[in-house]
């Protein structure tokens, strides 16, 4: 279960917690980490064993997304109060977020044990309101376990139905199980939000529901409910921009941006959000210039690090991007590392591949490698005092196809980077590996499209795995059998399967190709043109022994006149002694 902007005031209220500790959890509602983090430490200075104080700050660390001060925040405080049972179901939670399930179960039992517990005499409130701080934490990960987690909250609604919270967690897990069954997520919303009509926070996040669910003009109009409720509440100006930029105003997306840091005034992670911001809207120099002044002021983000990064691709800076993306994945604990990150670094080698094929002296002649891991392999003095130097060039295709087959294994939706990669192992010549990337897009999707069988044939041409291109050209023909391509990576690969030209099997798929291209294709495609009449003469001429056929063929590729060696030895043949003073035949395809 994503974060969410609910944190459980009830459970403050519930177990009597002070008006400043309420107040410290209601600016972490609002996104003040900061002040939130400054008022907790204020608290723990006078209670310092107080299990509660211990967990919000947690929870507000978690919020922030420093999952490692949150851990800490939620051990410590189990052992000043060990009978304070929602610290164990925070490192359940952080179990989780690591793939433990094991820890995970662990910890949120013991959880469960202690609130059960009748020597601890806790009341119904707190038992409910620990089944559902684990059932949040079963529905955390990139793997929640949303049955378990609807089993705990349902038990917690056994025992307090009228928990506006409840409500808000069963929305959020109805949307970690991934079906997002909407009806029943804008039930549970609008339920929470009946519950307390004065609270803002369900209403943002049924608001956040159908922004994930992309249905962002539902979103705005629900941002649009929250914001009159409460006006102050930061949240949801940042999810209304969001909204609106993905609807493409822009302007009002900045404008409420502007306004979440003025709610937010003095807040570094408002800053960190707003220069994120200004990446997804492509104000990149100027999600540049913010990253410059946090970095300057001291803040250390990894965030930061990944924004900067993929604005400088963005920008064209690949080299400068790669610098900062190893900076990055040097400090990112792997299970943290997403899709989209692969996903860059697919995109910043693609870049400095194309660097290395643009090549241009400058004013001075000298060229410029923008190459970041090029080797120096040796170096040559010249007699006119110059030095010559070999360098070998990364290969940066073949890294990008790497990086972008992470990507596409880490995260189903973006499939699409299967093709990405299976192009640039082509560029690297890797075409083996472009076969079997294609190959498993197909396997991982159940589906084929025309162009998944067009570079499986042409790289497995190139890769000499005949047999498997000739099958790909034949599913490509049957989705599109009015295009000549399907007809010439068939005729290519029967013709490399017949290498001595003993059965010239290529002959009818020749033969097609002629019929399928169109007078503007002939016109464009002199090359492949020629290659089929040049084929079909060298058939008629050695096979067949049909000179006035073979003359007519010959005669075909002397007219198309493509420039290349086949133009030239099919010129040479209509000047033989077999076919130099032959009738030409008229040119019939069988």
């Amino acid at each position: 279960m994503k974060k969410s902007f609910l944190t459980t005031l009830t459970i403050a209220i519930a177990i009597g917690a002070n008006a400043q500790l309420t107040e410290a959890i209601k600016l972490t509602d609002r996104e003040q980490f900061e002040r939130a983090t400054a008022m907790f430490k204020q608290l723990l200075t006078t209670s310092p064993n107080d299990g509660a104080t211990w967990y919000w700050f947690g929870e507000n660390y978690y919020r922030s997304e420093q999952n490692d001060s949150a851990e800490y925040c939620y051990k410590h405080g189990l052992e000043v109060n060990p009978r304070f049972p929602f610290n164990q179901a925070g490192m359940g939670k952080i179990a989780m977020l690591r793939g433990d399930r094991t820890a995970a179960t662990a910890a949120f039992n013991s959880a469960i044990a202690t609130a059960d517990d009748k020597t601890n005499k806790f009341g119904k409130e707190m038992r409910a309101a620990t089944y559902r701080e684990v059932a949040k934490g079963y529905g955390t990960g990139k793997n929640p376990d949303t049955a378990a987690a609807m089993n705990w909250l349902n038990r917690a609604l056994e025992l307090t139905p009228a928990d506006p919270d409840c409500f808000v967690v069963k929305g959020d897990l109805i949307l970690a199980g991934g079906g997002f069954d909407v009806s029943a997520a804008v039930e549970a919303f609008k339920h929470a939000s009946e519950l307390a009509p004065s609270n803002a926070r369900p209403v943002a996040l049924k608001a956040l529901m159908y922004f994930r669910a992309k249905s962002f003009d539902a979103s705005i109009a629900e941002f649009d409910k929250a914001i009159s409720v409460d006006p102050g509440f930061a949240p949801a100006y940042s999810g209304r921009a969001e909204a609106y930029y993905r609807t493409k105003q822009y302007d009002k997306a900045t404008a409420d941006y502007q306004k979440y840091l003025e709610l937010n005034a003095g807040s570094i992670s408002a800053r960190v959000r707003y220069a994120k911001f200004l990446y997804l809207i492509g104000k990149y120099d100027d999600s540049l210039a913010e990253i410059a002044k946090l970095q300057g002021s001291g803040v250390k983000d990894n965030a930061l690090l990944r924004v900067k990064g993929f604005d400088q691709c963005e920008l064209g800076q690949f080299a400068a991007a790669l610098a900062t993306m190893k900076d990055y994945f040097a400090l990112q604990p792997q299970e943290k590392v997403l899709s989209d990150d692969y996903e860059i670094m697919g995109r910043i080698h693609t870049g400095l591949a194309k660097d290395q094929v643009n090549l241009t002296p400058d004013a001075n002649g000298t060229i410029h490698i923008n190459d970041p891991d090029a080797q120096i392999t040796d170096q040559k003095e010249n007699k006119d005092g110059s030095t010559t130097l070999h360098v070998k060039l990364t290969n940066h295709d073949s890294l990008a196809a790497e990086y972008y087959l992470k990507a596409a294994r880490m995260d189903k939706s973006k499939s699409d980077l299967y093709g990405e990669a299976g192009k640039a192992f082509s560029r690297a010549k890797l075409n083996a590996q472009a076969v079997a990337v294609y190959r498993e897009k197909i396997a991982v999707t159940g589906k084929a499209k025309s162009e998944d069988w067009y570079y499986i044939g042409s790289a497995a041409q190139k890769a000499k795995m005949l047999a498997i291109a000739h099958s790909a050209w034949m599913n490509y023909i049957e989705k599109q059998p009015v295009l000549f391509n399907g007809y010439l990576g068939r005729a290519r690969a029967n013709s490399s399967m017949d290498s001595t030209k003993t059965s010239w099997q290529a002959k009818p798929f020749y033969e097609d190709v002629i019929r399928k291209m169109t007078a503007d294709e002939q016109t464009k495609k002199k090359v492949e043109l020629e290659e089929a009449w040049f084929y079909l003469g060298s058939y008629w001429f050695t096979k067949e022994k049909d000179l006035g056929m073979a003359k007519c063929m010959f005669q075909k590729v002397k007219d198309v006149n493509a420039g290349t060696s086949n133009t030239k030895v099919g010129s040479d043949m209509l000047l033989t002694k077999e076919l130099k003073d032959v009738t030409p035949k008229e040119c019939m395809l069988q």
